[in-house]
């Protein structure tokens, strides 16, 4: 009973300060702590659980190690303050998403939103709730150009939103750009200048898709197919036969879900496709080479983010995770860490939990972390991409292990021709 009566004369002192100078009220914790509060919504269950629960996994990382050292320092009360991490779950759903986002914020009290962490379709849900509740909102992994478009067009209606990662048009410009190289050293010659689509019914999917045939149109190519099919799907054979009797030269694939992944590589190979084939995402997941073994040589795909065996921040950042998780890294670990890190860094550099200082240092974000270095285009509020910022390059798969191909500069090895084109 002391304890709980504790708590909240310290919670009434801190907010009588806080009224008596004019600061912002810091949260505290059950343990009578005062802490900075960070709402995240992911996806914890449903068909991206395995993606909620790797990006949870990184951020918890950082959380833990900022809080060894005591925490935020925050200079208005001139003390340093713990990070509380609340997550909600929004089962891949942008109706549970928002739903989740406002409990977190009219409940919790979270001083900083992360909405989502994950999906571009329930980030654009949660981003329409920035101008009713005024706190800094960023967005972790969704990459659809949409996101930014919203920002751009109205930039007072969302100010306080930011999209912490790159736009879709990134794997746009890396597909249009080796393939353009393969085909100036040799590599690849192209018979009609062809390009075929099968993607996944998402924001992510069809803004990929969208940016990347924009820029091959400039450059003389034709879509004869675009194929969109459920989250999960795993039956490709209908689409795989109706793109085998139009010949294109290149299919470009788009999962997110490892089954579907998995479903299109074999597919693939089964229905004696003998177009050049690039991926984009889903052979992220290690499991992807196991669970189709041969079928996956060869294969092309963006974008090959880590690569501790020659980056050292990674290879230190691997071996950080690993003792404490006790396995290797994996992309979304990294994000997960990258992103808590902007959150820690924009609270560090404001020195403060009000939301404008918050804001304002978010903007200004440059800091060198897993994935690369963060630096947001201030007109769209999202994150820069290239070798000078994070690099989106092309791998291949070639006897079990990736390798980068693209561009140049990167490369571990030369690409090696996808033996099934004719």
């Amino acid at each position: 009973m002391k304890h709980k009566y504790g708590i909240k004369f310290l919670a009434a002192t801190m907010l009588m300060w806080a009224t008596i100078f004019c600061l912002p009220v810091l949260s505290i914790a059950a343990d009578g702590t005062a802490v900075i509060r960070v709402g995240v919504v992911a996806p914890l269950s449903g068909p991206a659980a395995w993606a909620g629960a790797a990006i949870k996994e990184g951020a918890d990382l950082l959380v833990e190690e900022v809080n060894n050292t005591g925490g935020v320092y925050i200079k208005e009360y001139n003390k340093k303050v713990k990070i509380e991490v609340i997550y909600g779950d929004s089962q891949s759903k942008p109706a549970n998403g928002v739903t989740v986002a406002e409990k977190l914020i009219n409940k919790d009290k979270v001083d900083f939103l992360v909405g989502e962490a994950f999906h571009s379709s329930v980030t654009m849900a949660i981003m329409e709730l920035a101008p009713k509740y005024n706190i800094p909102i960023q967005s972790w992994m969704p990459t659809s150009n949409e996101i930014s478009d919203k920002i751009k067009a109205n930039p007072a209606k969302y100010w306080n939103f930011w999209k912490g990662d790159f736009a879709s048009s990134a794997y746009g410009k890396t597909i249009h750009e080796t393939y353009i190289y393969l085909e100036k050293k040799g590599l690849f010659k192209p018979q009609k200048k062809t390009i075929a689509f099968v993607i996944e019914e998402t924001d992510f999917g069809r803004s990929n898709a969208d940016s990347a045939f924009e820029l091959m149109k400039k450059a003389g190519w034709q879509k004869v197919a675009y194929e969109v099919v459920p989250i999960g799907h795993n039956d490709f054979y209908p689409q795989l036969t109706k793109i085998k009797s139009l010949k294109p030269d290149v299919v470009v694939s788009c999962f997110t879900a490892l089954n579907s992944g998995t479903s299109f590589v074999k597919q693939f190979q089964e229905t004696g496709m003998t177009s050049s084939h690039m991926a984009i995402y889903y052979p992220l997941y290690p499991e992807l080479i196991k669970n189709t073994k041969a079928a996956a040589n060869y294969l092309i795909w963006t974008p090959l983010l880590l690569n501790p065996g020659k980056i050292e921040y990674q290879a230190k950042f691997q071996e950080r995770f690993k003792k404490k998780y006790g396995k290797d890294i994996n992309n979304q670990n990294g994000a997960g860490y990258d992103g808590m890190l902007g959150v820690f860094v924009a609270f560090k550099e404001a020195g403060s939990i009000d939301p404008k200082k918050v804001v304002n240092a978010l903007s200004k974000t440059d800091y060198r972390a897993v994935l690369g270095r963060y630096q947001y285009d201030l007109e769209r509020h999202e994150l820069k991409d290239g070798l000078d910022y994070i690099p989106i390059p092309t791998a291949q798969i070639i006897d079990g292990k990736n390798k980068i191909v693209w561009p140049p500069k990167m490369a571990d090895q030369e690409y090696q021709n996808q033996p099934w084109i004719r």
